[in-house]
């Protein structure tokens, strides 16, 4: 993490906390003290989060979409400049070993998961590589991704670029911007209903762009770290928001009903067990890596297991594990997950 964009979030004394495997592990902002603010930001105005788990990998050649649609769950072959797709990378037992988001530039695409994988991702796709003309780059170290989540995301981009084109940018496409004399890519990625956008920003650039974006909702927290302004018309007076952290991201994110990879499934889950197969999966593009797990498993009609929400009359936090409930007249098996 870049040392001037660190101390400038230690100055408001936030909550740090470990995220990710042991061996790997990131510091990641737990909240800056005022969970319920932060929250609040996401619900009325925007959260602005520092993601340090997403991974990138940089993929080029002429051969790439044709190359990874071989071994990725959704068709990718098809992508045009500008479009983005979900899918998964499966082991040949049909199991996830990474979960992807596609993409597409004019002559490479990126992908990007999380940074506990970019290197596997890297190497594992590497391993298929004969004649195909296919270059893969793990570029996790060179970039930083910044959320904005909230029904202001999108204004809180356009008065930092500058630019009032940007709440146009439909779900699922990306583009390029400019803050603070650097080019950044902004993918449109909602959170369930909630407006979304992950800003994808060069590593030595991160204080100066955050800087910027939390200028515009008056500091990381706004009631003790006001920016100053002379301008009472200033974009920061109608804009309301905050530096938000994992805490209230994750609140949000359950509520909204969007899974998250090794926090609400892992590694040893198949595609049809998350519940987000048909962001994932396609069922017509042919052949790729463990496709035969998943046919199969379709054909069956249903998974073993399943993840669900589910909403408890009881205000007592259920214990990470797994435990017999009946529902109705059906004695099911619930797992709870507790990440890491």
């Amino acid at each position: 993490m870049q040392t001037l964009f660190k101390e400038r979030l230690d100055r408001t004394n936030p909550v740090w906390m470990s995220f990710g495997p042991t061996e790997q592990a990131v510091d990641v902002i737990e909240s800056f003290g005022h969970y319920e603010a932060e929250y609040a930001a996401i619900r009325k105005g925007v959260g602005i989060l520092h993601m340090p788990w997403v991974g990138l990998v940089n993929m080029g050649g002429s051969d790439r979409l044709a190359f990874l649609n071989n071994l990725v769950t959704h068709d990718v072959k098809s992508l045009t400049p500008n479009q983005v797709r979900r899918c998964y990378l499966l082991s040949k037992q049909g199991r996830i070993d990474a979960d992807l988001l596609v993409l597409q530039q004019e002559g490479n695409c990126l992908l990007l998961t999380d940074c506990f994988a970019s290197a596997r991702v890297a190497d594992e796709l590497g391993r298929y590589i004969f004649a195909e003309d296919v270059d893969l780059q793990n570029i996790t170290e060179q970039w930083e991704t910044l959320g904005l989540f909230g029904p202001a995301a999108m204004r809180v981009l356009e008065a930092a670029v500058g630019e009032s084109t940007l709440i146009e940018l439909a779900v699922d496409t990306f583009t390029q911007v400019q803050l603070q004399d650097t080019q950044c890519l902004l993918v449109r990625q909602d959170m369930g209903n909630t407006p979304g956008v992950l800003l994808l920003v060069k590593a030595n650039a991160l204080d100066a762009v955050y800087g910027s974006l939390i200028q515009q909702v008056g500091g990381i927290v706004p009631d003790i770290d006001q920016s100053k302004d002379d301008n009472p018309t200033g974009p920061k007076r109608d804009l309301v928001g905050r530096a938000i952290g994992w805490s209230a991201y994750n609140t949000a994110r359950i509520e909204s009903g969007v899974p998250m990879f090794r926090v609400d499934f892992g590694p040893d889950c198949l595609p049809h067990e998350t519940s987000i197969l048909k962001q994932t999966v396609s069922f017509t593009k042919g052949c790729y890596l463990g496709q035969e797990v998943v046919a199969r498993m379709e054909s069956r009609g249903h998974p073993k297991r399943k993840l669900v929400g589910i909403k408890f009359d009881s205000t007592d936090l259920p214990i990470a594990g797994s435990h017999d409930q009946t529902l109705g007249n059906a004695n099911i098996k619930i797992t709870v997950w507790k990440a890491f």
